[in-house]
């Protein structure tokens, strides 16, 4: 019987022959060291994220370990008693997304683009200056920091201090073993962002995300003050680490290809196919959580009421029940977008993924463009360890 051990070093590197054995032996499995259910044919995937009848995404409702982890946590965060966007159910969650939704329309994100392609020019031009450099740091993290900011209405002034309020505040909401000083520094700086959003409220109007969010706290049906900062800290912050890692697993996945990436270097117009694909074969979103609202079954397996469910979304991508030769890597492949999993299905779809998608697409362009014979060295790369997400946690390139 197949047993799913995703910290092992060689996982980490290389996760597919695990994932395929995975699939074939046991495709709905109790993880003993994750104490969960894990997920991993297309099917099945599918199911858990669009059923929300029957699987939600409130981490509250966890039991066993996860549910006492996530019960000490929101006791000690400043903000634990406040639902987030990420991980709400309806119709808790219906009322947050509604109060931006209107502002994250693939419109609004397509008229973005000269902007997005603007600053990722900026990044590349300071990242090659130094003739190696990570990629990680210098560009792939900070693009998505940078637009979000920008979405939100923050001026150049504003958004150093409101990132470092939101990730202490972060900090806390993922819990762990962090010592008291950590709660400390979320507490002042929610005290700090409340304090903030009432001075920005004074000042600005429009059309801005965070304008919407100001407007919403006004509104004594719509958010308090405690859900404004939670909803601020959850929109910048939630969507770097993806994004980054998608940015990441691109262009490590092309430069690992060479045949695809002067395919690409030939053809920048394959730029949205390519970005798909690589999400297809190598995705940032490891895993998506769900958890069991009552007793039920997936693929003959008995689920009770609080089980964690593991949705492996690297595994779903593989599956060869949808995508024929699916080890093999193609950017000219014809992939159906609601079959990438990446960004969830149904009232849980991430809002970002207009934005996400167009940064992949122009990062890919850029670098074709402007630095067709990049190369990864041989001790460049560095591997996260991260649980959710898969991609380099280093990525040094040599600018040519």
């Amino acid at each position: 019987m197949a047993d799913y051990d995703p910290f092992r070093p060689s996982y980490l590197e290389n996760p597919y022959p695990s994932l395929t054995r995975l699939r074939h032996e046991d495709p709905v499995h109790f993880a003993r060291k994750l104490e969960g259910w894990v997920v991993s044919r297309h099917e099945d995937a599918r199911t858990v994220l669009m059923d929300v009848d029957r699987f939600g995404n409130d981490p509250g409702t966890a039991t066993m370990g996860l549910g006492a982890h996530v019960a000490a946590t929101r006791q000690h965060s400043p903000l634990g008693h406040v639902p987030l966007l990420g991980s709400s159910d309806p119709p808790v969650h219906t009322r947050l997304r509604s109060i931006i939704s209107r502002l994250f329309t693939p419109r609004r994100m397509e008229a973005s683009r000269p902007q997005i392609r603007e600053q990722i020019d900026e990044l590349l031009d300071r990242a090659s200056a130094e003739g190696r450099s990570d990629f990680m740091s210098k560009v792939a993290h900070p693009l998505p920091v940078h637009l979000v900011g920008g979405l939100l209405g923050l001026t150049e002034q504003d958004r150093g201090p409101v990132r470092h309020w939101t990730s202490a505040v972060m900090r806390v909401i993922g819990g762990g073993d962090l010592p008291p000083s950590a709660y400390r520094q979320a507490e002042q700086a929610t005290d700090k962002l409340q304090v903030f959003l009432e001075s920005f409220a004074e000042t600005h109007e429009g059309e801005s995300i965070l304008a919407s969010i100001v407007a919403a706290e006004a509104n004594p049906d719509r958010l308090s003050a405690d859900e404004a900062v939670a909803f601020l800290t959850f929109l910048y912050q939630a969507g770097g680490g993806p994004t980054a890692m998608m940015l990441g697993n691109a262009v490590l996945t092309l430069l690992r290809h060479p045949d695809q990436w002067r395919q690409l270097r030939d053809d920048p117009s394959l730029a949205r196919s390519a970005l798909i694909e690589t999400l297809r074969w190598d995705s940032a979103t490891h895993v998506l959580l769900r958890f069991a609202r009552e007793d039920t079954t997936l693929g003959k397996r008995s689920i009770a009421a609080g089980d964690t469910m593991f949705v492996l979304i690297v595994a779903a991508h593989r599956d060869p029940e949808l995508f024929s030769d699916p080890d093999r890597f193609d950017i000219t492949r014809e992939v159906d977008t609601t079959d990438v999993l990446s960004f969830g299905l149904g009232p849980h779809f991430c809002l970002g993924q207009p934005l996400a998608l167009i940064q992949g697409e122009e990062m890919l362009k850029a670098m074709v463009e402007r630095f067709p014979d990049v190369a990864l060295p041989r001790d460049g790369l560095t591997r996260s360890q991260e649980l959710l997400l898969r991609g380099p946690a280093r990525m040094e390139l040599t600018w040519s």
